[in-house]
């Protein structure tokens, strides 16, 4: 997955990811959808964004498909990441996470000593990604959208986590984990995963030196799978998700 600057050609495909975005995780109606395409990502407001020095529009490409975009503006010293969109199909290849950690470097090499993150409270499904980054929920505000109010939550960077930005790292970068329903700390490796209906499955261990397998981590909504069925699927018990037996390899139970 390469992260990019988007450009003015990007702007149909952004307005396609957002469309099938919003209809798959915002608890929103299709008319209201409409309002935001109309007003947000229309062809003529995406060029704006892409010649504005004051705004950074970029995509995660796979293949030479637009996978996933973002949208940040900047005010003074301060950055708002304002829209985060990854299309259903690309979801849980990392395109969010990527977007997501290239733009606050990016804010943060260009002056922003502040950044901060908005969400819709209408996403249903976006639920606990900034606090993945080290963000937490700083207020919340309304704004408006196609002449619709709109609640939104802004996450803002932690203090340890604005500290970090810039710091030589010369260790290993931290794993990525996960909390089971017991609390228990779990690492996920993307490297190793199974084809779902909604999304991969990747591997999940209960050491760091991924020698003991746990269960499965949902690529879809970024959830564990506590346990496989009796037919031996790997099913998410959160969204649904789907592996059939055909399609994995039983040497990974």
């Amino acid at each position: 997955m390469e992260i990019t600057e988007a450009t003015a050609d990007d702007g149909e495909e952004i307005r396609d990811i957002a469309d099938r975005s919003m209809a798959a995780s915002y608890a929103v109606s299709p008319d209201t959808i409409e309002s935001i395409l109309e007003e947000c990502f229309n062809q003529d407001r995406i060029s704006q964004l892409v010649d504005s020095e004051e705004a950074t529009l970029l995509v995660a490409e796979d293949e030479g498909h637009v996978a996933g975009f973002l949208e940040a503006e900047r005010d003074e010293d301060t950055a708002t990441i304002t829209w985060l969109h990854v299309a259903p199909e690309f979801r849980g290849m990392g395109a969010g996470t990527g977007l997501f950690e290239t733009a606050v470097d990016r804010l943060h090499e260009d002056g922003a000593e502040n950044v901060m993150a908005r969400d819709l409270s209408d996403n249903a499904e976006g639920e606990g990604f900034f606090e993945k980054f080290g963000f937490e929920e700083a207020r919340q505000d309304r704004i408006e959208i196609g002449g619709e109010e709109h609640v939104v939550e802004l996450h803002a960077e932690t203090e340890a986590e604005a500290d970090a930005e810039g710091e030589d790292e010369t260790d290993s970068p931290a794993q990525e984990t996960a909390t089971t329903e017991d609390g228990e700390t779990v690492y996920i490796d993307r490297d190793e995963e199974l084809a779902g209906e909604s999304g991969p499955f990747f591997v999940a261990y209960t050491d760091e030196e991924r020698e003991e397998q746990y269960s499965f981590y949902c690529g879809n909504c970024e959830s564990l799978v506590e346990a496989v069925d009796s037919m031996e699927r790997v099913e998410c018990g959160t969204c649904g998700n789907l592996n059939k037996p055909q399609e994995w390899d039983g040497g990974y139970l």
